[in-house]
């Protein structure tokens, strides 16, 4: 992926308000993080990625946040960093690119957290994701100050579901 794709990919995550850009450009660094974008006339109007959390990434949402166990060994990949941009929502362009993630991530465990109400109730369920752990308060978000109510979800291995 261009340095410009990657740009554009960081900016329209962070137009959302709810992850700062350079937290974007940092993340989309990580070795095994995979970027699925969706392209029209060459612009960026929607991306995914399929993330390779940190120990003490996932160590958090058992102390504090979701107050549930992410091992490494069940839930190896973090669906995030989906985005749509503002003139292409509702079009079905989040929910063809988390599939996009998900044939990336084939049968291991999958984590995602959200706020959004089609992730939460649509989008990721239809995927096999289920809620589990406690809703917690996120950090405010940059474009209108609230703190959302964030979910964990969960898509356990396929040959273990």
């Amino acid at each position: 992926m261009s340095e410009d794709d990657r740009e554009a990919f960081a900016a329209l995550v962070a137009a959302g308000g709810a992850v700062k850009v350079e937290r974007v450009r940092e993340g989309i660094q990580h070795r095994g993080v995979k970027l699925v974008v969706a392209k029209i006339g060459g612009e960026m109007i929607g991306c995914a990625a399929l993330k390779s959390p940190t120990d003490g990434y996932r160590a958090g949402f058992q102390k504090g946040k979701a107050q549930f166990a992410l091992a490494e060994e069940d839930y190896p990949h973090e669906l995030g960093y989906v985005a749509v941009h503002s003139d292409h929502e509702g079009q079905g362009w989040g929910s063809r690119l988390c599939e996009m993630v998900m044939l990336i991530a084939g049968g291991d465990g999958v984590f995602a957290t959200t706020g959004t109400p089609s992730m939460l109730t649509r989008i990721l369920p239809s995927l096999g994701f289920k809620w589990v752990g406690a809703v917690w308060k996120g950090l405010p978000n940059h474009n209108d100050k609230k703190k959302p109510d964030l979910h964990l979800l969960i898509r356990p291995r396929l040959d273990s579901a």
